[in-house]
């Protein structure tokens, strides 16, 4: 009798994954989100949406058509009071997938309300990472999950592998109407007049935007304009390879890196969903001084300590980015954190695939 061997899905074990390693990249995720990617610019916003007649109450096709004007200002309050507190039990994995979900839910109503304003920005990728991840058990390392029930169920890599689709359709949607309408032209140059629109039009003129308004090479914005059709495009493809996935995630990091030198757009919301696909388990164990797959907060008091002191290290970090940008800021509407979390993860990507290349070519010499 023959035998057959049955593969998995292609999303089945998307990558190795380790509790330790999803208890870091939770950590992370929400100290961002607490410090950079709540929707809205604060209460002074809420309270100008709500002041608004309804008349200006203009809401995509969907449930937000419901509400017929901006709520009042409590609704706002509340609304972010919510959202604070499920990323802050998210933080502390305290009831790890209900306050992932809880989070994901209340972003992405605060941004129905605040994208009924007439202007969609790219920022649902921002709910969809708690959303997605509460199905990954990352509350099962560093957390108080962990403590209650330490025997919680081995965590998954499917979301990641849903999270790598969601990005890929993303990109997908922004290539193809590129597609559509007119950037594979050779007698126009699409990115060129992105460009100028953002320097004269926006008014977006800091780093290197004058350098780029200023640059005449037909050729070289043509091949700009095929390449940012294609790399949108196969995006989709890339992701069912987890190697070529994160791949095209390094060309994205080099991408957008590029878009806010010379445009002054940052797309941080899409660098949080990026994040997800580092080698946390190799960080992890790197922390720890252990293997990558301890897991568990209690009777580690060495491995907690030093996660406890990452946490905080983080939050010093995001602290003087948030302070230091209320003191220097831009011409544009570019946020200083944003220029340095970019830059820096511009840097990390140019780094780690020169040391890769590096490594490879030692390794093919004889």
């Amino acid at each position: 009798m023959n035998s057959f061997r049955v593969q998995n899905p292609w999303y089945v074990d998307y990558l190795p994954v380790t509790a330790g390693g999803l208890g870091l990249a939770r950590i992370s995720v929400s100290l961002a989100i607490l410090f950079f990617l709540i929707p809205g610019d604060g209460l002074p916003h809420y309270r100008f949406l709500a002041d608004l007649p309804p008349g200006f109450y203009s809401p995509a096709p969907g449930p937000m058509q419901l509400l017929g004007q901006f709520p009042p200002f409590s609704f706002f309050l509340i609304l972010h009071a919510v959202i604070l507190l499920s990323a802050v039990a998210m933080l502390a994995g305290y009831r790890t997938k209900t306050s992932s979900i809880l989070c994901g839910l209340a972003m992405l109503l605060l941004q129905g309300v605040l994208f009924s304003a007439g202007k969609i920005d790219h920022e649902i990728v921002v709910p969809l990472v708690p959303l997605v991840m509460a199905f990954s058990n990352w509350g099962a390392a560093w957390s108080v999950d962990s403590i209650r029930k330490p025997s919680a169920a081995e965590v998954q890599s499917w979301p990641l592998a849903l999270m790598a689709l969601l990005i890929g359709f993303m990109m997908f949607t922004a290539g193809f109407p590129k597609l559509l309408g007119g950037w594979l032209d050779p007698t126009t140059q699409a990115a060129q007049s992105h460009v100028l629109n953002q320097f004269y039009g926006r008014e977006r003129q800091d780093l290197l935007a004058a350098f780029a308004a200023g640059f005449h090479s037909p050729l070289l914005w043509e091949l700009l304009d095929w390449g940012t059709v294609l790399f949108e495009l196969l995006f989709l493809v890339a992701v069912f390879r987890a190697a070529w996935f994160r791949f095209f995630l390094m060309l994205a990091v080099l991408f957008h890196t590029g878009t806010m030198l010379t445009m002054n757009i940052a797309f941080l919301p899409n660098f949080l969903a990026y994040s997800l696909f580092l080698n946390w388990s190799s960080l992890h164990g790197q922390i720890v001084k252990r293997e990558p797959q301890d897991t568990g907060m209690a009777g580690n008091k060495t491995g907690r300590n030093r996660i406890v002191l990452y946490a905080l290290l983080l939050v010093m970090l995001f602290v003087l980015l948030r302070w230091t940008g209320s003191q220097f800021g831009t011409g544009s509407d570019l946020q200083f954190h944003e220029v340095v979390l970019v830059t820096a993860s511009a840097f990390y990507v140019l780094i780690t695939s020169a040391a890769s290349v590096t490594r490879y070519l030692i390794n093919r010499l004889p």
